[in-house]
């Protein structure tokens, strides 16, 4: 397109005296592997400039507390499998922790009785185990598997977090 960057697109609107072109710059290149903006108010990293988001931050013990004891273990034994698989930062927010590699890949909300793990995927994922699918885009499933204990850590799932950790990279 002449002159137009790449990322930019053409639109045109049909108003009373006809067509008119404008163009509209959509975001800018993919995510290049760089943290590129923290938040002033909460010092959280973003992959995008003025991401929006809560400032309301927590910790993970925060998380736990109340909850049975067993929960924090499995919590911490899957943020150890997966640190190995790849790079890996945790971000305890005020409903739930962030699980991110570059940009988020999934999410651990603790219920009083068991971790709702959330993680993307760009394909549906067939299993008995996953009690929730929703299409984000037509690349991007969020899949939701419930983890009741350690056991549940397994093969399987740390093999659907991995490709998800991989994914968003």
């Amino acid at each position: 397109m002449d002159g137009v960057r790449e990322w930019e697109r053409a639109l045109y609107h049909r108003g009373k005296r006809g067509s008119r072109k404008e163009t509209v710059k959509t975001p800018g290149p993919r995510y290049s592997g760089a943290v590129p903006w923290n938040c002033p108010a909460c010092g959280r990293a973003f992959a995008r400039a003025r991401q929006s988001h809560s400032c309301g931050r927590t910790t993970i013990d925060a998380h736990f507390a109340g909850k049975k004891p067993e929960l924090r273990q499995i919590f911490d034994r899957l943020a150890e499998r997966l640190a190995a698989s790849g790079p890996l930062r945790v971000d305890a927010v005020k409903t739930s922790i962030h699980l991110i590699s570059g940009r988020a890949f999934g999410g651990v909300t603790v219920t009083r009785e068991s971790l709702r793990l959330g993680f993307l995927s760009p394909r549906a994922i067939k299993s008995p185990r996953i009690v929730k699918r929703m299409g984000l885009a037509a690349d991007r499933i969020e899949h939701v598997v419930v983890v009741n204990g350690i056991a549940d850590v397994d093969r399987e799932l740390l093999g659907w977090l991995s490709a998800s950790q991989k994914f968003r990279l």
